[in-house]
């Protein structure tokens, strides 16, 4: 009889769920987000972004995490998702697919083109903030300053809050 409880609390134990800090979140997306979203570097790119910290997309821009819920992911895996697509979000690869055309590489870029201090992010030929350049730059939106000025902070070693 003591055996028998112990195997079901053994069971027991194995169908509780794991922490969403202990899967990858890079798992999950490929089994199940990848098939209809396709590669999470591109979606981040063309459909989310990082403003004050928080990762906005199209959809419940105030609570994404209520998006993905309703969205068929079960609530201990948004976090490690949120997490994953957070760092992709605020990759290189929108730098790359929208101004590497005449910039080249983002990381190149930043090393190359701007001073990257904790007080912000200067280019170094026009001596100017790049929150104030990017706005009369290629008709650039202030959601995108905010972006890219994040991204070259990020970039070069100093993360801006």
């Amino acid at each position: 009889m003591p055996i028998s409880r112990v195997s079901i609390a053994i069971l027991v134990l194995m169908l509780i769920p794991i922490a969403a800090g202990a899967r990858d979140g890079l798992a999950i997306w490929d089994s199940r987000c990848e098939e209809c979203h396709g590669d999470p570097d591109v979606f981040a790119g063309n459909y989310l972004w990082v403003i004050d910290g928080q990762l906005q997309g199209q959809h419940h821009i105030d609570n994404l995490s209520l998006f993905m819920g309703n969205h068929y992911i079960p609530d201990h895996e948004i976090e490690a998702i949120g997490d994953m697509l957070q760092a992709r979000a605020n990759s290189p690869v929108r730098f790359n697919t929208e101004c590497g055309g005449c910039h080249g590489d983002a990381s190149d870029f930043v090393e190359q083109s701007l001073w990257v201090s904790r007080g912000g992010v200067t280019g170094l030929e026009s001596g100017m903030e790049v929150s104030e350049f990017l706005p009369t730059h290629q008709g650039l939106q202030p959601e995108d300053v905010v972006f890219y000025r994040k991204l070259f902070a990020r970039l070069g070693g100093k993360p801006l809050p």
